[in-house]
């Protein structure tokens, strides 16, 4: 073993260990405690590599079930969108006012008999997105100042006797924007603008249906129509109105009404006088 000393002092030993050591056994016990110290050095170091290189796995593994996590919240975030909209397309179709005025003697009113216009719109959100019949679109105003109304206005080329006014909201899908009171306004011109009705709207998805004609005990004729916006949930500075429909009724269904309450010999006049004022 005596041979072997010089080999293993040059690799472990100091020139001092293994040039100066006179004892053959201390010697002995000093390589052999070189080796034992350089061989336990070299295990503490691959142990602390294998330490780090397990931190990174577990990293690495972290970093995929967070974005296992974030798929899945999109996937839940997509799927609970197109139940929102799916939703939001039947009620729209079963709850349609349509179906209620037809067989009351109601009518919509047509886009060519007034001239629709928003008191402002994001670009390619104006007026024409709540007019296209589809409740998954909207009119979204851009109002910088968050306490103005937001107004929807009708100018009819003759005046129109109004029935009702239907807006259709979607609570679950706008939050904030959704109009919670809104006030209905009629009159000849801008100036004499006067409220008709106001209507409350919950958090709800759904028709919200202003009846003039229960407001007022019979159709409101006007020049202009204002829908205006006064506020809306959560106090939200700008808003949304997916769907507005407006109708009038007809001709001859009013003089049927007048008819039941009027005597026989002014109901000639009262027609007539009907159409004179421009009856729509």
């Amino acid at each position: 073993m005596s041979d072997n000393i010089p080999h293993y002092g040059s690799l472990f030993l100091s020139d001092e260990l293994h040039s100066g050591g006179d004892d053959g056994g201390d010697s002995d016990n000093t390589v052999e405690q070189s080796l034992n110290a350089a061989v336990s050095g070299y295990m503490d170091s691959d142990a602390g590599v294998s330490n780090e290189e397990d931190d990174d796995e577990n990293e690495d593994d972290d970093d995929e079930v967070d974005e296992e996590d974030d798929d899945t919240e999109d996937d839940e975030r997509r799927m609970s969108d197109c139940a929102r909209e799916t939703g939001a397309i039947r009620v729209y179709e079963e709850t349609h006012p349509d179906h209620y005025q037809k067989a009351t003697g109601g009518r919509e009113i047509a886009d060519h008999e007034a001239i629709w216009s928003v008191s402002t719109f994001r670009p390619d959100w104006g007026v024409e997105k709540m007019r296209d019949n589809n409740p998954l679109t909207y009119w979204q105003s851009d109002c910088p100042n968050p306490k103005a109304p937001h107004t929807v206005d009708l100018l009819f080329h003759q005046a129109t006797f109004i029935k009702q006014v239907s807006i259709f909201i979607d609570y679950t899908q706008d939050d904030s924007y959704t109009p919670k009171s809104i006030s209905i306004r009629g009159g000849t011109t801008y100036r004499d603008l006067h409220e008709v009705m106001a209507l409350e709207c919950p958090e709800t998805v759904g028709w919200q249906n202003a009846d003039l004609c229960a407001a007022t005990g019979e159709p409101v004729r006007v020049f202009r129509l204002q829908i205006a916006v006064l506020n809306t949930h959560l106090n939200g500075r700008d808003t949304h109105i997916r769907q507005i429909k407006v109708y009038s009724v007809l001709p001859s269904y009013l003089q049927q009404q007048q008819q039941q309450r009027l005597p026989e010999k002014s109901i000639e006049g009262l027609a007539t006088g009907f159409f004179n004022k421009g009856l729509r």
